[in-house]
């Protein structure tokens, strides 16, 4: 990527970055995490929330300080519409929605986040 465009869309509010993770996972039908023994994970509001990323490099970006022994994964989209956002929706966990090194992020209830990208993929079809 680029280090104009990955500055670019690092430094867009966390509203923009929502918009951006969706168009980008709908195109591309994957979604990035960080692992390393087990998914990256942070605690918001007494919750557990994972975060997701649009793109290898933005999550590579993340991973540092706790998660600073994690490396990118992809997760498919259908496995993240069809179990991962479910599962999580179960578990009263949050998505931490394209976190930047210097920044906020969105947080996203899994049922929106899955609404969200339901309805940019169908346009995709």
């Amino acid at each position: 990527m680029h280090p104009d465009k990955f500055k670019q869309v690092a430094g867009l509010p966390s509203a923009e970055r929502h918009a951006y993770f969706v168009r980008k996972v709908a195109d591309t039908q994957e979604v990035w995490g960080l692992h390393h023994d087990g998914w990256a994970t942070a605690q918001l509001d007494g919750k557990v929330a994972i975060p997701f990323w649009p793109e290898a490099a933005f999550a590579q970006a993340c991973a540092s300080g706790d998660w600073e022994h994690f490396q990118p994964r992809a997760i498919g989209l259908d496995d993240f519409l069809a179990k991962w956002l479910p599962g999580m929706a179960n578990n009263k966990q949050l998505a931490f929605v394209f976190p930047v090194p210097q920044g906020s992020a969105s947080i996203a209830a899994p049922d929106d986040l899955l609404m969200d990208l339901q309805c940019e993929s169908e346009q995709y079809e």
